[in-house]
């Protein structure tokens, strides 16, 4: 990273959670945390942007307190606890999407407003905020779905039902998440820019996996973490250490503090 980019004007934080501010064991440490905390005194508005549900990371939005909340992986964005920009599934949609996954067994988890739906236990999965149905009665609007699988034919066969529908494999799981085309993190932090009137060159964002792609590359500074994939590197103007470390302080401390 060059003196002209870390010289920025950085008025926004964005942090992804899993894999980048939370550790292996799913722990934000005292040092991160508390270099957040000395941001956020000299006037820097902190974010989260994760693919989590906004019930599923309740627990960590209550200790970092954020100014901003971009929550399944774009599709809902708070500011300041108000609603600006929401894009997701009609109950319709979502049955449609659900039903592809219960024809094949797979396991399924919804996203909604207040919960997040799964039809079985997922061991990477296992937070507060969600609750178990067989989704064999259900008709709600979802902001995202995901369905375990690999195959990229079903889940281009899935994303087809549905109009304006698209999909993204994970990395470091066997699973598809669906969306509504054009949602992304980056996405919503245009609508961020226009609702704070802060440019997203002065935004500086971490992250480590495909959904962060464009996140990082859309902010004044982008991110990585060592245990990023490589292609996500391949987007950052900086790769620090990884998630189990407290790379994100060290560099707060440095760049920002």
């Amino acid at each position: 990273m060059n003196n002209s980019t870390t010289e920025r004007n950085i008025r926004l934080l964005l942090f992804d959670l899993d894999g980048t501010l939370l550790d292996s064991r799913k722990h934000i440490s005292e040092r991160n945390l508390a270099a957040i905390a000395g941001c956020r005194a000299k006037g820097i508005m902190i974010g989260i942007a994760t693919a989590r549900s906004e019930s599923t990371c309740a627990r960590f939005a209550e200790v970092i307190q954020p100014d901003l909340l971009i929550s399944n992986s774009g599709t809902l964005v708070r500011l300041n606890g108000r609603i600006i920009y929401q894009c997701g599934f009609t109950d319709s949609e979502t049955a449609a999407i659900i039903g592809a996954g219960l024809s094949e067994n797979r396991g399924i988890t919804v996203d909604c407003a207040d919960v997040t739906y799964a039809n079985r236990y997922i061991s990477f999965f296992n937070e507060p905020g969600i609750e178990f149905t067989d989704f064999s009665v259900f008709s709600r609007s979802s902001f995202k779905i995901c369905i375990e699988g690999t195959d990229v034919e079903f889940a281009e066969k899935t994303s087809a039902l549905v109009e304006n529908c698209s999909w993204l494999a994970f990395s470091d799981c066997d699973w598809f998440k669906f969306s509504k085309s054009g949602v992304s993190k980056g996405n919503a932090l245009r609508h961020v820019a226009s609702s704070t009137g802060i440019p997203v060159e002065n935004m500086a964002s971490f992250g480590d996996d495909f959904v962060d792609i464009e996140m990082l590359d859309i902010c004044g500074v982008g991110i990585a973490m060592a245990n990023a994939v490589d292609e996500v590197k391949k987007h950052a103007d900086m790769v620090i250490g990884d998630n189990d470390s407290d790379a994100i302080a060290d560099f707060l401390n440095y760049y920002i503090l």
